[in-house]
Order: structure tokens, then C-alpha cells, then sequence
């Protein structure tokens, strides 16, 4: 099978989808991608749900709050290559915001809107409702795919445990909607309010008398108020939930794994894959970011220096680095025994890094995926050239192996 080329997405897809374990980087190569469809004149917008602020500081856009699309400065992309059709948006989730647009939207009417925002088990769990940030996630991408205003969404998912939560949130929803306790809890004896709860077996109303006193709020009253104003919303919340997963598993949608070259990260990539690929969801590509590579490409020498030659390496290296410094005190053979071990130590981890990919290589081969590797930069993404120069790294015509692309 082969492999899409990642430039094509950018045209073929609204939405692309960056999930991996934590600290591989995800949100700096989403922002990379979000910024290299700018510059191929679409209008993009990167979504990050991960609470850390580094989408804004890499941005140069400041915080990101409010919950709405923020536009970056059409002068400093102007600089980057972006035309004039091109933009660039960052949002940062807004949890609460997003779940409480829902209950507006989904309300019957006024009075069971405030009904459910004044609710005070609403105010206090709002978080973890309706499957938390993951389902706000979802919702959001939904919303925002409905838009005109933008040509590509990318997503900068939470750590994979949650990239898997966050695909699995509209499931979660339709089985907490349809669950034993909630129809029990919605049965039309609770119109008695907090009296209705008597229906309960004496020991699970035990229970729940414990957690009222423990929490200090009226708990079984607000339970029975806020899912009897619930039920009338439940229709509407069980076809979003249908249509938001269709979205991301339809042909609108692909994902891209990001992975760190470290073998406990490649080892969760793989199995990430794995779980996402049995969850049907469309893949398309895995970029290995952070990767030691050595210069020019391709696999260090088996040896450093040559076998049989390393005394006149370092001879040679001492001399040049002596005629470089200029100063008869300056220590050339000790630089030159330092250099040449620095060297070495950095094959050894091209070497094993390579190694840990090759079974992660292999997989995304057999299934048709691209792979691309950006390698390990002299200093920390913080700005917009920065993600310049990821994303020429993702988008190089050819697989990568670490070169750096014309």
C-alpha cells in the first residue's frame, strides 16, 4: 500500500488529529502543520485541549483564553511565506464554555436551560460530565467543522490515554444516556422530588444520604432536578454524539501519530496504533520528532575514528583545532580526545534510536502510512520560524531520515 503524502492532506481533509504519549511534542507539530497549510493558502486552525501553554508561547499569541479562535498577525506570517489566502487561528478548549452551549442548544426551553446551569451538581462536576474535556474536545471539533471560516482543523490531542477517552466520548455519552441508572433515576416517581429517591433499596439510599452530608449540598435533590431536566435534552445530545463520531472516523478526518525515537515511547506508539487502528479510526502517517540523526543522513560509521587510524585522527583533529585557537597554551590533544569521544557517544545513540524505530517503521509501512522524522534541533521550538522548520521536515517529499529538506 502506498503511503498518502502528507502535503495531500491538507488538501483532502478538514480535520487532522495529532495523538502520542506525553512530552513527544504533539503540540508543536501541530502548530507546525496548522502553519504549513497557511502557507499553501488555506485558512487553518489549531486546537489544543492540553491544559500546558506551549501552543501560546510557540505562537508568539500570548494566552489563549476565552475560548474563541485567535488570528495570528498577518504581518509576522506574511514572513513566513503565507499568501495573502492563507490564515492561521490558535483556540484553546473552554471545557466549561463548550458543555454549557451544549445544555443551551439541547434545553427544551428557558426554564430547563437554568434549570441545569444553576444546578448546582452541574456547577460542581461540569468537568466531568458528558465525558469531560475529551467529549468538550469532541464537540468542539464539531462545531468548528461546520464553519466556513476554516479550511483545516488540527487537533492537538491530550496524552494517549486520553487520545483514546477523547476518541470514545460520544460512545461513553450514548452509554450513560441509555445506562440502568439513569433510567431508573428519570422514572416519573422522581417528580416527587427528593421523596422520589425512596424507590431506592434502603442501603443505596444510605448511600447517598452519606454523600449529601459529606459534600454539604442538597445532593439528592440536585441529582433528581438536574436529570429530570436532562432527559428532555437527551435525544439531542445522543444524535450529536452519533454525528461527532461519524465526523472524526469518516473520510473527512485522518489521524497522524506522533512519537518520540526513546524506546518506551515507541513502544507506546505501537501500541497506540494498534488500539486506534482496531477502533477503526483512518490513519495516515507518524512522525518521529526528536530524533539524533547523523549529518548528511543515512547510518553513522561502524567505527569512530576508523579502525587502525585513531592516532592520526586525533593528531590531525589537535592540529586543527590548535592552528584554529591560535594560542600555544590552548589544550588541542585533550579538545581533540573530547571531541572524537563526544562523536562516538553520538553514534551510539543515532545507532540505538535508529534501532528502537524499526519495528514502529515497519508497522507504519505495512499499513500504508507515511513516516517522517524531524530531528533533534539545537534548541526548544518557541516561535513561529521554529515551526517553520518542523514542518519542512514533515512535509519533505521524500521519507525523512533526518536530512535536512531544500
Amino acid at each position: 500500500m502506498k503511503p498518502p503524502v502528507p502535503s495531500a492532506l491538507l488538501e483532502s481533509r478538514r480535520i487532522l488529529v495529532c495523538v502520542g504519549c506525553g512530552g513527544v511534542g504533539k503540540t508543536t507539530i501541530s502548530a507546525a502543520v496548522a502553519l504549513e497549510a497557511a502557507r499553501r493558502g488555506r485558512r487553518a486552525l489549531v486546537l489544543t485541549i492540553d491544559p500546558a501553554r506551549r501552543l501560546a508561547d510557540a505562537l508568539g499569541t500570548g494566552p489563549l483564553a476565552g475560548g474563541e479562535p485567535q488570528e495570528i498577525p498577518r504581518e509576522r506570517l506574511r514572513a513566513l511565506g503565507v499568501p495573502d489566502d492563507g490564515a492561521l487561528f490558535a483556540l484553546m478548549l473552554d471545557v466549561k464554555g463548550t458543555l454549557d452551549s451544549l445544555v443551551e442548544r439541547f434545553a427544551e426551553d428557558e426554564a430547563a436551560r437554568s434549570r441545569i446551569l444553576d444546578n448546582r451538581i452541574y456547577q460542581h462536576v461540569s468537568d466531568a460530565l458528558a465525558g469531560s474535556a475529551e467529549y468538550s474536545a469532541m464537540e468542539k471539533v464539531y462545531e468548528l467543522s461546520q464553519l466556513e471560516r476554516f479550511d483545516l482543523i488540527v487537533v492537538d490531542t491530550p496524552p494517549s490515554q486520553h487520545a483514546i477517552d477523547f476518541l470514545e466520548a460520544p460512545r461513553r455519552l450514548l452509554e450513560f444516556i441509555d445506562s440502568r441508572l439513569v433510567k431508573l433515576l428519570l422514572h416519573p416517581a422522581l417528580s416527587a422530588g427528593r421523596f422520589g429517591f425512596r424507590l431506592f433499596q434502603r442501603s443505596a439510599f444510605r448511600v447517598l444520604q452519606l454523600i449529601e452530608r459529606v459534600s454539604g449540598l442538597g445532593f439528592l435533590e440536585d441529582v433528581s432536578e438536574f436529570l429530570m431536566a436532562f432527559e428532555g435534552m437527551a435525544e439531542g445530545f445522543r444524535e450529536r454524539a452519533r454525528r461527532v463520531e461519524a465526523l472524526l472516523l469518516g473520510p473527512e478526518a485522518a489521524f497522524v501519530l506522533a512519537a518520540g525515537a526513546a524506546g518506551e515511547s515507541v513502544q507506546h506508539g505501537q501500541a497506540l496504533l494498534g488500539r486506534l487502528e482496531a477502533a477503526g479510526v483512518p490513519l495516515a502517517g507518524v512522525v518521529m520528532n526528536r530524533v539524533r540523526t547523523w549529518p548528511g543522513g543515512g547510518p553513522p560509521p561502524a567505527q569512530i575514528p576508523p579502525a587502525g587510524r585513531a592516532a592520526e585522527a586525533q593528531a590531525a583533529l589537535a592540529q586543527a583545532l590548535a592552528e584554529d585557537a591560535g594560542d600555544a597554551a590552548f589544550p588541542a590533544e585533550d579538545a581533540a580526545a573530547a571531541a572524537i569521544d563526544a562523536t562516538r557517544r553520538h553514534a551510539e545513540v543515532v545507532g540505538r534510536q535508529a534501532r528502537a524505530c524499526d519495528d514502529l517503521h515497519s508497522y507504519a509501512l505495512r499499513r500504508g502510512l507515511f513516516w517522517r522524522i524531524v530531528p533533534e534541533l539545537p534548541r526548544d521550538v518557541h516561535d513561529l520560524e521554529g515551526l517553520a522548520q518542523i514542518a519542512r521536515h514533515v512535509f519533505a517529499p521524500e521519507e525523512g531520515r533526518g536530512e535536512a529538506p531544500q
